[in-house]
């Protein structure tokens, strides 16, 4: 007896006539409507918690939503990160200063070499390619 069951195969699958046979305590709709209004109300009576799909397909809308933006737009992925790369980059050379400077009493100025700098400009198309390639 499956204590989850995840039901992701299409449109009103559980319906009036199958859903009593259901006997998972927790169903999980992956697919878009897979249970029926009758069905739901059975499952209900049969104190099994039903999560709705807008639940369990938000992710996948979501992103669906930020890729297209970014495709209407013609903005390449190392933009999107752009900013946070920077600002996390930012943080941790501000982290090491701190920590030496309060380790040495002292001001003690912590500089990006030219290729650190480089890189914190962000990742072109190009690098994000060559990078995922290089794990092939």
């Amino acid at each position: 007896k499956a204590v989850v069951s995840t039901q992701s195969t299409g449109e009103k699958v559980i319906t009036e006539e199958n859903a009593h046979k259901i006997k998972a305590r927790v169903i999980a709709e992956g697919a878009n409507g897979p249970i029926t209004p009758a069905a739901d109300e059975i499952l209900i009576a049969n104190n099994q918690l039903v999560i709705p799909d807008i639940y369990c397909n938000s992710g996948g809308v979501t992103v669906s939503y930020f890729e297209w933006l970014k495709n209407l737009n013609h903005v390449s992925y190392g933009r999107l990160t752009f900013k946070y790369e920077f600002d996390s980059n930012k943080h941790l050379l501000q982290s090491v200063q701190s920590s030496l400077e309060s380790r040495f009493s002292g001001k003690i100025p912590v500089t990006p070499t030219p290729e650190f700098e480089a890189a914190m400009g962000g990742a072109s198309e190009k690098d994000i390619v060559h990078s995922g390639l290089s794990y092939t």
